[in-house]
């Protein structure tokens, strides 16, 4: 019996310490660049900045540089939250999938240093012709 109570205890603490948190983002697209592929496939190159609302109160303000080719979408993204601590994150989604994909923090500076999480997102909204998103993501550190 107290070995059961003793793992409880392990899976519950070791919850708390891999704690799951959301995120939600606003960004707007700045400088989109298209061109045609030679399959006819468009080529897009945009910055996405905004901002990031974490569940824990932190707010980040990201700047992600993004390419799309073939509809798969893959970015790197900058950060800094108001205590000037840096992360660094990347994005992937195939858009011909539909509208989740993989954000993953990747490190940083500050708190963010040797720091990683995996989080998937879903894009809630975006227009490019008004130039800007929203996105929600769920994560694990």
């Amino acid at each position: 019996m107290r070995i059961f109570i003793l793992s409880i205890f392990v899976l519950l603490l070791s919850g708390v310490v891999n704690a799951d948190y959301t995120i939600r983002s606003v960004y707007k697209f700045e400088n989109v660049d298209m061109i045609k592929n030679s399959d006819g496939s468009n080529i897009m190159n945009t910055t996405a900045s905004g901002i990031n609302a974490y569940s824990n109160g932190t707010t980040i303000i990201i700047k992600c540089l993004v390419n799309v080719k073939n509809s798969i979408l893959t970015g790197s993204c900058q950060g800094s939250d108001k205590d000037g601590d840096i992360e660094f994150t990347t994005v992937e989604r195939d858009i011909s999938k539909g509208n989740k994909g993989i954000m993953k923090r990747i490190g940083g500076t500050g708190k963010y240093n040797n720091s990683t999480s995996t989080c998937e997102y879903v894009v809630e909204l975006t227009d490019f012709t008004v130039g800007v998103g929203y996105l929600t993501a769920s994560c694990k550190e």
